[in-house]
């Protein structure tokens, strides 16, 4: 039964895609690397509640591949499991469940926020406040429209899984994980969620121009939202875009030049628009090894 509904989900997803007027891919690139062909496309982890007129080049990039590259090659159900497994070593005792301290203001905007998944919100309850603070950080463009669960990324996840398409991960979710946490006592805990769920609404809403540029295709209002947004002359800001941007850019751009060689063939590869913007991104890196990626039109 579950397949069944996956295949209809899939089939619904392509129709809905296939029935969007072509538009100019503004986040598309392609190079070739040792002889294989890489298309390196640029996704947004949230998607509008409307259907939006997706790139014909980007369907057409991902049916002549072999193989999918995503962040992470788990499906979003299989996610959330590798999540709170990962996360049970900071499990907390039940006196301490993070409900019990939070202000009722907080509760009730993170029941709006997991509206439909109450369940999971008390799973996040449980946990130390670094779990509860990264779900905020990724559910906030829900405050302005844009919902997580229809992201670009999880499109093309289910639609490679629906194709039997390989699918290859740049990252284990532990790395992704590590960015977020943060140790310090369960009193401080509380302020850092707090302070998150007061500054949602603003930050989500200095993120809007990220999310309108992408689903409008404007590459250089993309480029300028994302700068902006990092505030690189920050020495702090630059740690962090080091530690999420760079150091992970010049992994995934080593592992496609030994997938090139090592499995040989096409590749779509869909990771998030902001690894190919700002310095050391991939497209320079790759130009750097000598590999000279091109914009698809």
């Amino acid at each position: 039964m579950k397949k069944i509904i996956l295949s209809i989900l899939v089939l619904v997803c392509q129709q809905t895609l296939m029935s969007q007027g072509d538009t100019p891919p503004a986040f598309l690139w392609k190079v070739n690397i040792n002889g294989s062909e890489f298309h390196l496309a640029g996704s947004i982890h949230a998607g509008p509640e409307e259907p939006y007129s997706f790139p014909k080049a980007y369907l057409d990039a991902y049916q002549h591949a072999d193989f999918v590259i995503l962040e992470l090659k788990e499906d979003f159900e299989s996610l959330q499991d590798l999540l709170f497994s990962y996360a049970a070593k900071d499990s907390l005792s039940e006196d301490q469940y993070l409900d019990k301290h939070l202000s009722q203001d907080s509760k009730e905007m993170l029941a709006s926020l997991f509206k439909g998944r109450e369940e999971t919100l008390e799973r996040y309850y449980r946990h130390e406040g670094w779990l509860l603070h990264m779900a905020i950080s990724g559910m906030k463009s829900k405050l302005i429209g844009y919902d997580p669960e229809k992201a670009v990324d999880r499109f093309f996840h289910e639609l490679a899984t629906g194709d039997q398409k390989s699918i290859l991960g740049l990252d284990q979710i532990e790395t992704q994980l590590r960015l977020f946490e943060f140790e310090v006592p369960l009193e401080h805990q509380v302020q850092i969620i707090e302070s998150a769920l007061k500054g949602a609404e603003p930050m989500a809403r200095a993120e809007h121009a990220l999310f309108d540029s992408y689903f409008q295709q404007d590459r250089e209002a993309f480029r300028e939202a994302f700068l902006k947004t990092m505030n690189l002359e920050n020495p702090q800001i630059r740690a962090m875009y080091d530690m999420v941007f760079v150091r992970r850019n010049k992994t995934w751009v080593q592992k496609l030049i030994d997938l090139s060689t090592s499995q040989a063939g096409s590749y779509f590869m869909l990771v998030g628009c902001g690894h190919y913007f700002g310095p050391e991104n991939v497209l320079e890196l790759l130009e750097a090894e000598g590999f000279v990626p091109r914009q698809v039109r």
